[in-house]
């Protein structure tokens, strides 16, 4: 009788930890994609829900797009701090393989179209 407890206990678990890490997953993939596909998306999400007026819609695409700059922006002044503190902790000739990786990471993200 105590057996099938022990099934569905360890199915949930494994439920849980499966249906955590896709949401993870997605997440991360969500906010990538807005960074992407830009602030147009989510205006138009607003404008179908919301039913914005044309100088509404122009007022909120300026913010957006300000916005959306000053995100990629602060992106980049990180991206570069972070790198620029990591080749302090590394010896010389990691650093060289360190620049090739960021180098190649940079390629892959120019190539999928981000900054």
């Amino acid at each position: 009788m105590r057996l099938p407890w022990k099934y569905i206990l360890v199915s949930f678990t494994v439920g849980l930890l499966l249906g955590g890490s896709v949401g993870l997953y997605y997440a991360h993939d969500l906010a990538r994609q807005w960074m992407r596909k830009g602030p147009e998306a989510f205006l138009r999400r607003l404008d179908h829900a919301l039913h914005l007026t044309d100088p509404q819609r122009a007022e909120i695409r300026t913010l957006l797009n300000t916005n959306h700059e000053k995100i990629a922006a602060y992106q980049d002044a990180v991206r570069k701090t972070t790198r620029a503190q990591i080749r302090t902790h590394l010896s010389t000739d990691q650093v060289v393989r360190f620049d090739a990786m960021v180098a190649k990471h940079d390629a892959d993200r120019r190539k999928r179209g981000g900054k």
